[in-house]
């Protein structure tokens, strides 16, 4: 499963995942402290964090899923998708998008999960 999700190797899976997983801690670091920043009524501040952690957030989150679905059903580049007719491909567009936003959260677990076991377990083999 996970070579099918994130990569054929553990280099290239680590590669891959290093990536998004720094995106989605940037995106909860700014997120908690744009929420710090509205329990100290600093609104304007908190405001800015927020938004840019949602932002952070919600693009990782595309990223996780939208890879996944990729993956899972075989497509290549986003390009592959409108090959035939543009029409049927903005529907299947549309649908891998929706669907990547409710696998996303699955999957960003899974992933979290499994860059730190690479992590642990290249750190293993170095020392």
């Amino acid at each position: 499963m996970f070579v099918r999700l994130f990569g054929e190797s553990d280099e290239e899976q680590l590669k891959n995942l290093t990536k998004k997983v720094v995106l989605t801690g940037i995106g909860v670091v700014c997120y908690i402290l744009g929420l710090v920043f509205y329990l100290m009524h600093l609104d304007s501040v908190g405001g800015i964090f927020g938004s840019i952690g949602g932002i952070a957030l919600l693009v990782a989150m595309f990223m996780w899923g939208f890879g996944a679905i990729k993956r899972l059903m075989g497509i290549g580049t986003v390009g592959a998708i409108f090959s035939g007719n543009v029409v049927f491909g903005v529907v299947i567009f549309v649908m891998c998008v929706i669907v990547a936003y409710f696998v996303s959260l699955i999957v960003a677990f899974i992933g979290i999960g499994r860059y730190i076991y690479l992590r642990i377990k290249m750190a293993q083999e170095r020392g």
